[in-house]
Parts: structure tokens; C-alpha cells; sequence
């Protein structure tokens, strides 16, 4: 009888413990991925949500593992890649006819291709008057197109809303982005100009501006463009949420970033109308990084070719103050205009790893309005290429908590050129695609009270000794109901 009770006591014991994820090893948490295509080769955009969640910020403790949870080949597609190759250049612009309208079809009643695909204008066009439509020709432009950079006739002030579309044939055209605006104001003493539009990495023979105003438009003078070539393809930007500074003081605000997230780009929501500030944008490193932090290597940050190109033309930029990385200059704004508003542009940045952001003003933080503003900073989410080795389903796992004394090294990743036999860096990785989906996690919870934080200080222990006392109270039931049966057959007889 005493067997059977133990055994009774032990099978309660085993469903009161918490399931394992799925294919996770001991302390690794895992999702799961989902393939599309026939493979081998996989490539998996990582969540930005991951580098909170994983124990090591360069994510050396990435694993990717199949039904049996054994882990598969992989390797990092950005650091192996061939450092992209940018440059700038002025393009041809044309003032599309009043009488041509913006149909693309009537487009082509003035202008013709080339053998080479770039543009001919067929017949003189009437000078360009009032917000008419113009043809971008970026034909000759090899590779993405990262920004355009406007320029505007002499004299020109106000805030101009547009769009962008992108054609290949002049015939059918797509969207680019929403609606931007170009600024060309005087404001207390200072030129405010926006002048140029994030073009996102595309790929395009021809673009066409449209003003969203028929009747209010600017006089466009040239367009530059600024490109980049690069073997693989861009991966989109992801916006972190809002967030709120940490502290400020006279003259900055500091504001707290996701963990181990890499900052490529920053946006500032001012929360007043009608607000004008010049600042910096300045990166706080670790002062006092901890022993696991200072072990791990530090990863080439993702290039960012827009931040290294504005740099190149900000050369004269003074340095920071010790302890502080100097990443941009702006000003930012927020400012009434009629029926619409005139916002500052995003600001970009090298990609690197900080854990806060400092804006300092030319002034008191005041200036940046009566309720500090919010940021939010965008990440191009580093991808990895996997061999789809064994059965599926695939997950993918990192580990939950740091090791003591982990070595320094880079992790299970592999060469592309190992994994790969055919690999060049010239060339995009034959590779389907991969996706991850994080489950959503729970909002960090208030700090607590000390009334609190006295009742769960001791939690773990307290569980513990409440389990004993469910599992001991289980065994005194089990042993008197077996005495009663006993006691009970024995009168029986």
C-alpha cells in the first residue's frame, strides 16, 4: 500500500511541474519557425524584440534546431557580406507639360526612351508654372536608391506637400512611402530646410513627384540622388515603440534603450506645436559594463550608408565630451503651416549598440517644449542563413541567463563560405525564406512596494516549503484513506 502511495505522490509531484518549450535545451527558450519554399538554405530575419530577451546581446547564443532538437548549421548573412559600395549623383529632371496632365500615358506624348532606357524629351515643354508634376530619371543610377536630395529655385519659402511613385516603364507606377514635405522657411533667424526624402533602398528606372496641393507647388532646380550597391537586398527598418526620457536636466534629456538593440535611425515626436530646438544626438556607452557584458565581442555595426555619407559632408563636426559618442546634429522642429505641419526628418545613425541616447540642446531643454519629447529608433533586423537539416518543425532558441565565465567567442555561427560551398559575397545567397514569430511578453511590472517587496522576498523559499506542505498533507489523505479501507475489509471478514 505504502508503494502505491508513493507512487500516487509522485505522479502529482511531476503534473505540478511547468512543461518545457518545445525542442528548447536546459535553460534555452525557443519560437517556432515557419519555412517558405523547398530549401535546403533558409533565411530568417531576426525579431528586434530578440536581443531583450536573449542572455547575450551579440546573440552568440543563438540556436537554430530541428524536430529531434538537434542543432542545425547556420551563419550571419550582413557580417560576411561585401562592404556596399555608395555614391551620389545628379540626374536628369523634367517638368512634365501643363498639357501632358500626371497620366503616365501622356507622359509619354513628350518624352521617349532611350536605347539605353533613360529618358529623351520629345518636344520642348512650356516653362514649368505652379505645382506641376516632374519626371525623375534615375535610370543611370546603379543600385538602391537611398535618398533624393532636392534642390529648389532662389526665393522659394513655404511647406510643400508631395508624394513619390516609382515606374519601371513610365506605364505603371507604385507608391513610395506617404506624403512628405519640403521645407524652405525662415524661422527666429534660422533657415529650416527639408529638402531631401528617404528613398528606402528601392530599385527604380524613373520617379514622379506630384504635388498634393494642385495649385501650391516649388520650383524644382536639380535631384540628387544617393545610391548604394550592395550583393544582397536591403532588410526594412523596425520602429521601436515610444519612448519616454529616462531623466532630463538643464541642457539634455537621456533617454533608455531597448537592450542590445543596434540604432540606425532616430525619430523625435515633439509634443508642441510651434517648437523649435537645435541639438545633438549623442550615444552613451556602458560606464561600468559588467563582467559577462565585457567578454562578449564587439560586432561590426550593420553600415548604415546614409549616416556615413552625411558625415562625409559634416566634416568639420567637433568632438564629444568624454564619455560621449557625438552621432548627429539637427534641429528639429514642429510648426504650424495653414492646414498641415512641418515636421523634422529622421535623423540617422551609425547602427551601433548604446544603451541611452542623450539630445542636447544649443540652450535650455526647455526649448525642445513644456512636455519633453519622445523618441523612437529603428534597427535593420541582422538575418541569419540556415541549412534546414533533419525534420521539421524548426525552432529557434537562445539562452535564457548569461554564463559566469563564457569564453569570448562568436558562438555556433559558421563561414557562409563553410556553410555555402558555392558562396561569394558578390553575390545574393540562393536562400527561400524563413519566418519567427516572439510570443508577446507582459509589460515589466511596476517596481514594487516595500510592503511587497518584504512579502516576496523570500518567495522561491516560501513556495518550496508550501509545495512540501501540499505534497506531505497529500500523503497523510492517501495513508488514511488506505487505513479506513483496511480497517474496513478487515470487518468485513
Amino acid at each position: 500500500m505504502n508503494r502505491h502511495t508513493f507512487s500516487l505522490a509522485a505522479a502529482a509531484a511531476a503534473l505540478m511541474l511547468p512543461a518545457a518549450p518545445l525542442h528548447a535545451q536546459s535553460g534555452e527558450a525557443g519560437a517556432p519557425i515557419s519555412l517558405q519554399g523547398a530549401g535546403p538554405y533558409y533565411r530568417l530575419a531576426l525579431p528586434a524584440a530578440l536581443y531583450g530577451r536573449a542572455a547575450y546581446t551579440d546573440l552568440r547564443d543563438l540556436r537554430i534546431r530541428n524536430a529531434s532538437g538537434n542543432a542545425v548549421p547556420y551563419g550571419w548573412l550582413q557580417e560576411e557580406a561585401a562592404m556596399p559600395h555608395s555614391a551620389s549623383q545628379k540626374v536628369p529632371l523634367f517638368a512634365v507639360p501643363a498639357n501632358a496632365g500626371a497620366a503616365p500615358s501622356d507622359a509619354l506624348l513628350s518624352f521617349q526612351l532611350r536605347s539605353d532606357g533613360s529618358l529623351q524629351l520629345v518636344k520642348p515643354a512650356a516653362p514649368a508654372t505652379g505645382a506641376v508634376p516632374w519626371l525623375i530619371d534615375v535610370s543611370h543610377v546603379r543600385g538602391n536608391l537611398l535618398q533624393a536630395r532636392l534642390e529648389v529655385a532662389a526665393g522659394t519659402r513655404g511647406v510643400f506637400a508631395y508624394r513619390l511613385e516609382a515606374s519601371n516603364d513610365l506605364r505603371s507606377w507604385r507608391p513610395v512611402g506617404g506624403e512628405e514635405q519640403l521645407v524652405k522657411l525662415s524661422h527666429n533667424n534660422q533657415n529650416l530646410e527639408r529638402l531631401a526624402v528617404d528613398l528606402g533602398g528601392l530599385r527604380a528606372r524613373f520617379l514622379r513627384l506630384s504635388w498634393s496641393d494642385p495649385a501650391q507647388g516649388a520650383q524644382l532646380t536639380a535631384v540628387n540622388i544617393d545610391s548604394v550597391e550592395a550583393a544582397e537586398a536591403a532588410v526594412p527598418q523596425e520602429w521601436s515603440e515610444a519612448i519616454r526620457p529616462e531623466r532630463c536636466e538643464a541642457s539634455h534629456c537621456d533617454y533608455l534603450l531597448p537592450r542590445g538593440l543596434p540604432a540606425r535611425s532616430l525619430r523625435i515626436a515633439l509634443a508642441d506645436t510651434n517648437t523649435l530646438a537645435q541639438l545633438e544626438v549623442l550615444g552613451l556607452p556602458d560606464p561600468a559594463p559588467t563582467p559577462t557584458s565585457a567578454a562578449q565581442p564587439v560586432l561590426r555595426p550593420l553600415h548604415n550608408p546614409l549616416y556615413a555619407l552625411r558625415r562625409h559632408r559634416d566634416a568639420t563636426r567637433p568632438t564629444a565630451a568624454p564619455g560621449e559618442i557625438r552621432l548627429a546634429d539637427s534641429v528639429v522642429y514642429r510648426l504650424a503651416q495653414g492646414s498641415t505641419e512641418a515636421r523634422s526628418p529622421d535623423i540617422a545613425l551609425d547602427g551601433a549598440v548604446y544603451p541611452r541616447l542623450r539630445l542636447r540642446t544649443a540652450g535650455p531643454v526647455a526649448l525642445l517644449g513644456a512636455t519633453p519629447p519622445t523618441i523612437a529608433v529603428a534597427t535593420t533586423p541582422r538575418t541569419v542563413v540556415f541549412l534546414a537539416q533533419g525534420q521539421p518543425p524548426f525552432t529557434l532558441n537562445w539562452k535564457t541567463s548569461a554564463e559566469p565565465n563564457a569564453a569570448p567567442a562568436s558562438g555556433a555561427a559558421l563561414p557562409l563560405s563553410t556553410l555555402i560551398p558555392a558562396y561569394s559575397s558578390n553575390k545574393p545567397v540562393a536562400a527561400d525564406t524563413a519566418l519567427v514569430s516572439l510570443a508577446v511578453q507582459a509589460p515589466a511590472p511596476a517596481a514594487p512596494s516595500a510592503v511587497a517587496a518584504a512579502a516576496t522576498a523570500d518567495s522561491p523559499a516560501k513556495r518550496s516549503a508550501w509545495l512540501w506542505a501540499a505534497l506531505g498533507t497529500g500523503l497523510l489523505l492517501l495513508g488514511g484513506m488506505a487505513w479506513s479501507l483496511f480497517a474496513s475489509m478487515k470487518k468485513g471478514v
